[in-house]
Formats: structure tokens, C-alpha cells, sequence
């Protein structure tokens, strides 16, 4: 007898489609998802010795290596801390021990808040002197590309720099084409005091002030105002012109804070073509506005990235200037852009890049303590979020209870690099690492 083809072949199609109905429908990646290939599944944490350890800046080497760079303690003693991973998210065994450094640049305390990476694979850090949670003045080191102190730069490997006031910050650093190096920053009466004025300093490559800069190196801004008016720089960039452009933020008595600009010429001196006499100043809202990141785009346009408060909480909150220092107010509403992940909720965008395509995309935290998770905003080149990423141009990553995501970079291959701090298996702080798709 004959098997009957008919019969089998019917069988056979409704098995397969009962099969293909079984098997989980894989959804193909998409920008803003986490890169599988990083880590595990894109996330890292990196623990130092059961102590908290926050990750301030982040930069990517030629070779594709992710270095990560800020602080390592127990509270109130905090020391500056680098960590090292190769491109797949893993600790690069080749720098320090596995992969981390930590330093006393200041035997009391210090911090990285920025750094930067030479041609020649040296490290540059920018932060503070810290001690009992007070920020004393800047202290800048340099690292080999094995993680050791350069003992060719400053003393020792650091320089520290005050101002004459009772404390200082460095906030970020730029290095010029020249090989010199700007740290920007306050100094004043301190972190929660208004009194406190832009502060920069320049230095050469050996790490000893630059005598063309400012006076003797260093120089100081003041924002005027009617009474107790005070400036935070928290950012810097610089021109294509070596003109340099930092930003922040300033308040006068009895108003809210604002967005802050100033750009300087390579002498230090204010530039008289940008804004109010080199200086520029933006209300946002009723309430609080502060900067922390600043980009330049393609045709020179200038985006800050901060936050600013409303009654209920605070927003994501992108500020776009033309080249003179005006509002662009082809950008966003009126040259401002401001993003609410949900009601209630703390969004404050800490850290911004500029894509090759000229989009832009914010990075930092959402929610309220104790719950916050790391967050990503991304923009069209005039300020809409874009569609085409995340959930409608936002995402959020749930890591632990609290995930502060504070500085940001994108690969040449288009991949968006976070880093901050998360909450680590044994309750302290360990340097958090994200990495997400960028097309």
C-alpha cells in the first residue's frame, strides 16, 4: 500500500506552523536598546574594596578602550579613582590593578570630576581638592597609559591650584592643540554659597601655570548683579578659533538661577563680540535652571544641557545659542527645549554628546531618591526628541535602586557610552557603565 503523500504533507505544514507559532518573536534591535554585546547584556559594575565609587567622565581611546574616571572612599575621605575596560565591557587587566587605579593626589582628599586624553595615551584628570566634604581648590594629575602617575608632570604627577578664597572646584577640563591644559571651575565662598565667581587656570604640558593666561595662569569672571549675584562654571568647550566657551550657571539675589555663559580669547581675556561684553545669562522658567554639559554642533551652534525646575519637579532642559552668544530660536520653543520623563519625577541631564548626523543626546538621571534610574533623551539637530529612539526619544535603565548616570560619549561606530554610580551588591556605590545602540 502506498503512503498517502496528500495526508503526510498537510500534517507536515500544520506541525511546522504550530512550531513557528511556539517560538518567541524576536524583536530586532533598535536604537536606545542596551548593546548585548557589552558586558553583560550592556550593563557593568566595577567595586574597588567595598567602598563607594562614582564615575564622573568618560572618554573613549583610539584603540576602543572606555576609560572612566572620579572617586573611590569611604565618606569623607574620597581619593581620585580611574577604571579601564576594553571595548567588550570587560576590565582591562593591562591598567593598574585589574583594571582600576586609585590615587591621593592630596593626602587629605581629592576627586576626578573630568578628564581628558592626550595623542600620546597619557590621562589628564581635572577635579578638586576635598576635605571634610569641602572643595578647596583644583588639582589636575596626569596618568600613564598603564594607570601610573606621570612623575614628568607637576609634582609628582599633580598640581594643585587655589585662588585666595576659602575654596575652589574644577569642574572639567579642555586641552588645547597646543598641548596646554584649562580646568575651569568656582571659587569663592563654596559649593552652597551663591558667592562664588567663574574660575579658570591654564597650564603647560610640564603642569606649571601658563604666565600668558589670565594673570600668572589663572583668572577669575564675575556676573554682575545687584546684591550677593555669584557663578558656577561647570563646563567648557573649545572653538575651532581656540576661543574657549564655558558655561554653568548664575544667580542674583532674589531670582532663581539661570544658564550662564562666558567666552574667553585664547589670552584669557573676555571676547566683547559674544553676548553682554563676553557674557550671557538665560532665565528658563519660573524656577531653577543650572548647566552641567555643553557641545558644539556642526555649524557652530552652542547646546547647553542641565536642568530647570518646575512647581512640581525638574526637567531634562537644552538651551541652543548662535555663534554670538543670542538665543537660536529656530531650536526647540524659542531656542529652549525642555523634557519630562514623568510627573513628579527629577530628570537632570548631566552629560551631552553630538552625533556625527548632528543629533544630540543627553544623558543623567530620572525619578526620586531613593529610587532613580540612569536616563537618555535624544534630539533632532533643532531640538525635537527623536522619534526613531527609545520610547519616543527616552530611555530609562533600571539597574538598582539608585543609578546616576553623570558623564556620556558616543563611539565612531555610533554607540552611546554612560557612566555614573549604582548601587552595588553590598550597599555601597560601585562605578555603573551603560552601554546602548545608536542606530
Amino acid at each position: 500500500m502506498k503512503p498517502n503523500h496528500s495526508c503526510q504533507s498537510v500534517f507536515l505544514a500544520g506541525l511546522t506552523i504550530a512550531l513557528w507559532l511556539m517560538t518567541p518573536t524576536q524583536t530586532p534591535a533598535a536604537p536606545g536598546d542596551l548593546d548585548p554585546v557589552f558586558a553583560r547584556s550592556g550593563l557593568t559594575r566595577t567595586d574597588f574594596s567595598k567602598t563607594d565609587e562614582y564615575g564622573f567622565a568618560v572618554k573613549i581611546q583610539p584603540d576602543g578602550k572606555i576609560v572612566v574616571g572620579g572617586q573611590s572612599g569611604t565618606y569623607p575621605v574620597f581619593h581620585a579613582a580611574l577604571v579601564r575596560y576594553n571595548a567588550n565591557g570587560k576590565l582591562d587587566q593591562t591598567f593598574g590593578s585589574g583594571g582600576r587605579v586609585t590615587t591621593a593626589l592630596d593626602a587629605g582628599g581629592d576627586g576626578v570630576a573630568a578628564i581628558v586624553l592626550q595623542t600620546d595615551g597619557k590621562i589628564v584628570t581635572a577635579g578638586s581638592i576635598i576635605h571634610d566634604n569641602s572643595t578647596l581648590g583644583f588639582v589636575v594629575g596626569r596618568f600613564n597609559s598603564n594607570g601610573s602617575l606621570d612623575s614628568t608632570f607637576g609634582s609628582n604627577g599633580s598640581v594643585e591650584t587655589t585662588f585666595g578664597d576659602p575654596a575652589a572646584e574644577g569642574n572639567d577640563v579642555v586641552l588645547q592643540t597646543d598641548g596646554k591644559i584649562v580646568v575651569v571651575g568656582f571659587t569663592g565662598a563654596g559649593s552652597y554659597s551663591a558667592l562664588n565667581d567663574f574660575a579658570l587656570a591654564r597650564y603647560n604640558s610640564d603642569g606649571t601655570l601658563d604666565q600668558s593666561f589670565g594673570q600668572g595662569g589663572k583668572l577669575t569672571t564675575h556676573f554682575p548683579g545687584n546684591t550677593n549675584t555669584g557663578s558656577v562654571a561647570n563646563c567648557a568647550i573649545l572653538q575651532a578659533d581656540g576661543k574657549l566657551i564655558v558655561a554653568g550657571t548664575y544667580v542674583n539675589e532674589g531670582t532663581p538661577n539661570t544658564f550662564a555663559l562666558a567666552r574667553y580669547n585664547p589670552d584669557g581675556s573676555l571676547d566683547s563680540s559674544f553676548g553682554n561684553a563676553g557674557l550671557v545669562t538665560t532665565k528658563i522658567g519660573a524656577g531653577a535652571a543650572l548647566a552641567f554639559g555643553i557641545i558644539l554642533q556642526p555649524d557652530g551652534r552652542i547646546v547647553l544641557s542641565g536642568y530647570s525646575a518646575t512647581t512640581e519637579d525638574e526637567d531634562f532642559t537644552l538651551a541652543c545659542y548662535q555663534t554670538n552668544g543670542t538665543l537660536d530660536s529656530t531650536f526647540g520653543n524659542g531656542g529652549v527645549t525642555t523634557t519630562n520623563f514623568s510627573s513628579g519625577s527629577s530628570d537632570i541631564a548631566y552629560a551631552i554628546a553630538v552625533q556625527r548626523d548632528g543629533k544630540i543626546v543627553t544623558a543623567g538621571k530620572t525619578g526620586d531618591y531613593p529610587l532613580e534610574d540612569f536616563a537618555l533623551t535624544r534630539y533632532t539637530s533643532t531640538g525635537q526628541l527623536d522619534q526613531t529612539f527609545g520610547a519616543g526619544g527616552i530611555v530609562t535603565t533600571d539597574i538598582s535602586p539608585i543609578d546616576l548616570g553623570y558623564a556620556l560619549t558616543i563611539q565612531r561606530d555610533g554607540r552611546i557610552v554612560l557612566a555614573g554610580a549604582v548601587i552595588g551588591r553590598g550597599g555601597t556605590f560601585d562605578v555603573g557603565v551603560a552601554r546602548y545602540l545608536g542606530r
